[in-house]
């Protein structure tokens, strides 16, 4: 165990380094004592003796933190709050070197919207160590001190990134090994622009290393949801819930291992195939790299598998607020409550303060959260505005069936001749049943392409009812 002593300042400060050596002697030595008491006595004593200081306590090697700290969230694991860290750093972490003529410092940081400051809290919580500070419109976490960005250096060996943000990271940790194990001369600091010069923004090869393997476990995956992820409702849709993920196209790799890891989440059983949509979006401006996005709309996997997978999670930040909403908007949809008077209202008021809208500094009327969840809790309790008439759907308070939106659309397999062979309900589900992706069977349509079925020539033709 080591401590550290900060100031209340902006600048830091140190107890006499004799004085922190003459107590541990005494303490430590004292008859009667375990070693977590004298550890205990010795804060007290250093925080009562020295007003004008924080005391922080950390350990040397993380897994040796307080598993059942409150603070640190409920289920606290640490194997799981540092694959969580590891996930949100690849969505918000940078590492920097930075030389200022003289020296080299070495930095970790995680910038975010000054309303999710407390996230930046539990990081520093779970670490024992960094600086967190607030700025005008965002927060910071910061760790740039030598004995720290090596703890760094070593829970993220531990819990690796996943992103071609590791890359970053390798030559940040080659950097600092060179600094701190080798005599500070030309040569050496030269080395180390050179690392510095190819980081971040100046990086131009993504190349990962063919033995690095993506390995994604469920919280670092939330981590990275919480940082990148996308909760939204369409309005001019029908207020279809849309979940997606965007990155840069280095990170295709990545993008494709998520989509198949969501694809065989526990229950999905073979049977979520294609549940993901993967998209690669150009720019015109050489200066943007493509992105990629993948995207799921499917009510039946969202209700079965990833609503399910993501509740089970404990989650930081305040996108678990956007979480909670969409999940609120789903669950009203399923009763029908979207075509009631005081449900449209009720969902209208959520969509107020998602996302963007939730933020301070956003400009929009803040919404009292808990009479909102009251509101919603008591419209689900109501009776469901559908029941079923001769195997249909029926809109009660519409007094007529449901159509979605899925169900008008028809997709045909037909013969030369014009025969219909099969019928679908959307292109998704064709697709399933050509063993194919969604964008081979758009393209047929669009281009009126032919194959072969059962040796047979065949056309897929779209019909919207």
């Amino acid at each position: 165990m080591s401590f550290d002593y900060c100031s209340t300042s902006e600048e830091e400060g140190y107890l006499d380094i004799s004085l922190l050596t003459y107590l541990t002697k005494i303490l430590c030595s004292s008859s009667g004592y375990t070693k977590i008491a004298n550890e205990v006595l010795l804060c007290l004593f250093l925080t009562a003796s020295a007003k004008c200081y924080n005391l922080k306590v950390f350990s040397d090697k993380p897994e040796l933190i307080n598993t059942e700290d409150k603070h640190l969230g409920q289920n606290f694991s640490i194997d799981n709050s540092y694959n969580w860290l590891s996930g949100f750093t690849d969505a918000e972490g940078f590492f920097y070197i930075v030389y200022t003529g003289q020296i080299c410092a070495f930095k970790f940081q995680i910038n975010l919207h000054k309303d999710d400051i407390n996230v930046l809290y539990f990081i520093q919580k779970l670490l024992g160590f960094g600086e967190v500070r607030s700025f005008d419109n965002y927060a910071s976490f910061t760790v740039t001190r030598l004995k720290d960005i090596a703890k760094i250096i070593d829970i993220f060996n531990r819990y690796p990134l996943q992103s071609t943000k590791w890359l970053n990271f390798q030559d940040f940790a080659k950097a600092y090994k060179l600094y701190t194990n080798h005599p500070k001369n030309p040569e050496l600091i030269k080395e180390i622009l050179t690392i510095k010069n190819g980081m971040n923004q100046k990086r131009s090869d993504y190349t990962m290393p063919k033995d690095k393997e993506i390995n994604i476990t469920p919280y670092w995956l939330l981590g990275f949801i919480e940082g990148e992820g996308c909760f939204s409702i369409n309005r001019q849709n029908k207020f279809r819930l849309d979940f997606s993920l965007s990155q840069s196209i280095v990170d295709l790799k990545l993008m494709q291992s998520i989509k198949t890891y969501l694809e065989n989440l526990l229950g999905t059983n073979g049977s979520y195939d294609n549940a993901i949509g993967i998209f690669v979006t150009e720019f015109t401006n050489l200066k943007h790299k493509a992105s990629v996005r993948i995207e799921t709309t499917r009510v039946e996997y969202l209700f079965n598998i990833f609503i399910p997978f993501l509740d089970k999670l404990t989650w930081h930040t305040k996108k678990q607020l956007d979480f909670q909403d969409w999940k609120n908007i789903f669950n009203l949809k399923q009763q029908g409550h979207q075509f009631t008077p005081e449900g449209l209202e009720l969902i209208e008021k959520i969509l107020s303060q998602m996302n963007k809208n939730r933020l301070s500094t956003s400009g929009k009327p803040s919404v009292d959260r808990t009479h909102l969840l009251f509101e919603v809790e008591q419209l689900l309790n109501r009776p469901s505005n559908f029941e079923l008439k001769d195997g249909k759907k029926w809109i009660i308070s519409l007094n007529k069936y449901y159509h979605s939106s899925r169900k008008n659309i028809c997709v045909f397999i037909k013969s030369e001749d014009g025969t219909n062979i099969h019928k679908f309900d959307s292109l998704a589900d064709c697709a399933k049943f050509l063993n194919v992706d969604p964008t081979t069977v758009s393209k047929r349509i669009t281009k009126n392409i032919h194959f072969l079925l059962d040796n047979k020539r065949v056309y897929i033709k779209k019909e919207v009812k």
